[in-house]
């Protein structure tokens, strides 16, 4: 098993992209699609699957989305940020960051309530 190292920032895009897709707009839901697409297609190149690939490509890759690539002009990692930081800013009371009341870490789900990063158990409070 590998221990991972809790990176704040990290654990703020993972949750809300996972748990609040539905307050990210059009394009940032787009972006998010085709991100995915390319994850697919590479993991498709790397078994072989090209066939698989350039149809992932053709359908959902940048070049069908001018307004896709430039939203990733900065790269993935920075899109994600953004849009996570403006869900937060323009939706902040719909969205519920739930924390581990002993580390304070973000939790794996809205209504979890064992701590992945310190294993506290909040079941009963």
């Amino acid at each position: 098993m590998t221990v991972q190292s809790y990176r704040e920032e990290d654990e703020l895009d993972r949750y809300v992209w996972t748990h609040f897709m539905g307050l990210f707009t059009d394009l940032e839901q787009r972006v998010w699609k085709v991100v995915q697409a390319e994850q697919k297609a590479e993991s498709a190149d790397e078994t072989g699957g090209h066939a698989a690939a350039r149809v992932l490509r053709s359908r959902w890759g940048r070049a069908a989305y001018p307004e896709v690539a430039s939203a990733l002009a900065a790269g993935w990692p920075a899109f994600r940020r953004e849009a996570r930081a403006r869900v937060l800013r323009d939706h902040g009371a719909d969205v519920f960051v739930n924390r581990c009341p002993r580390c304070h870490q973000v939790a794996e789900t809205p209504r979890a309530r064992q701590c992945r990063w310190c294993g506290c158990d909040w079941h009963r409070e």
